[in-house]
Formats: structure tokens, sequence, C-alpha cells
């Protein structure tokens, strides 16, 4: 696992190589030093001019696919603040975010299937603080879950 520098300001990505299908990024530390470059392996990497229907494309769309046909899958989106999170996933009214395009592949999917019954259920919440907000509730209603933890069960 990939430990971060104490007090790290900002890790510049300065270089991002291919191996074994997959992608390794390098990265420096904002204040120059060698001794704090970190690698990480991904499985893919957007440039920025790439849009949000390519991210979506690329990495969303499989894993909502799979949703129908019996798979829970998870979409999740890290940054610091105001790195576009909150646009790639929910995008504007013109370029749509992962969100609605995962809600329209998920019933289009469903259509496909119509002697099938399914049961859907979702989830759209924001961590933040190390709080746990439910955004599909009003927002004027939102306070933080409650995070609960069983030894045997999780």
């Amino acid at each position: 696992m990939m430990e971060i520098p104490p007090r790290a300001s900002a890790l510049v990505c300065i270089q991002t190589y291919r191996k074994n299908q997959r992608f390794i990024l390098v990265l420096l530390h904002s204040n120059g030093n060698a001794n704090t470059n970190l690698s990480l392996l991904t499985d893919r990497v957007f440039a920025a001019d790439e849009t949000t229907s390519q991210l979506y494309n690329g990495i969303a769309k499989p894993l909502v696919v799979s949703t129908v046909e019996g798979y829970n899958g998870t979409i999740f989106a890290y940054g610091q603040t105001s790195s576009g999170k909150t646009f790639t996933m929910m995008g504007t009214s013109r370029t749509p975010g992962v969100i609605p395009q995962a809600v329209e592949d998920v019933f289009q999917s469903i259509k496909n299937f119509p002697k099938k019954e399914f049961l859907l259920r979702v989830s759209y919440m924001e961590i933040y603080n190390e709080t746990v907000t439910d955004l599909l509730v009003d927002s004027w209603k939102r306070k933080p879950l409650e995070v609960r933890e069983q030894i045997n069960v999780g």
C-alpha cells in the first residue's frame, strides 16, 4: 500500500508508462524532494482532454451493465477539493456525468429483459472530513449517517 509523505502539500505526476496491461504513475512531491517520489499502479489513466463520456464508457459502463446481471458495483470519485469530482459524477444538462449516464444505462438494460423482475437499490453518498452524508435526502433534512461496524459481519 502506498504511504503518503507527512504534510504532503501536493503530488505532481511526472511520468506515466504501461507495464503488464497496467499503468504506472510516478509522482513527485511538490517540494521537488526526490526522496518523496511515489509510484502508483492503476488500471487506466485518463488525460485532461478526455471527456466524461470517454471515462464513463471506459470504466463505469461495464460495471453498471454488470449490475443488471446481478453483480454489486461501486463507482467512487476521490480527489482534493475543486478537482472536478462533482462535475465528473453529475455533469451538466449538455454534458451528462457518470451518474446520469449510469441511470440511463441501467434502465436501458432493464428494458432489454421485459419478462424479468428487477429490484434496484442505489446509494448516493458523500464522505467529507470523515462524515458520511446521504445525498438522496433533501439538503435541508440532511444529517450525518451513523457508521456501524460489527466485528463478525463487517
